[in-house]
């Protein structure tokens, strides 16, 4: 199994449109640092590549870690239309379970709402829709590059 063999599909919170990203599945964290995933905006299509140094050095001086991997990506591949579906939040169920049982806390537990980057409209974000696999990505017409 691929570290990029599950699927997830993103709702933009602009305008209600689905779209797919690469949701990367290891081990440890060490086995998925380093990889990132870009959609088109045009298709159901995501290209899975690796940050470059530069890219990496780059964030580390405040710019976002995806702007140049897209503007890389999108200039191998004679593109313009790919774009990361960065996390960009994560909220988390804030009540407290001190002096509730575990049972009674598993019954009212929500998961933390995971918050994308919208690549449809800048400011926007998308949440998580649904999950399948690369299979069945890619048997309902989808198609996954790497790079």
């Amino acid at each position: 199994m691929a570290i990029y063999d599950t699927i997830i599909w993103l709702q933009s919170q602009s305008n209600g449109k689905l779209f797919p990203a690469v949701q990367f599945t290891a081990d440890t964290d060490m086995a998925t640092s380093g990889w990132v995933s870009l959609t088109s905006v045009e298709r159901p299509e995501v290209v899975v590549t690796t940050f470059t140094v530069d890219e990496v050095q780059a964030a580390g001086g405040g710019e976002p870690p995806y702007i140049g991997v897209e503007a890389r990506v999108n200039a191998i591949l004679g593109r313009h239309d790919l774009r990361v579906p960065w996390l960009v939040s994560v909220e988390r169920d804030e009540r407290p379970a001190a002096g509730v049982s575990f049972q009674d806390f598993l019954k009212t537990y929500r998961s933390p709402r995971l918050l994308y980057r919208d690549i449809f409209t800048p400011g926007s974000f998308a949440e998580k829709a649904s999950t399948e696999s690369r299979e069945q990505f890619e048997r309902g017409g989808g198609m996954v590059t790497r790079l």
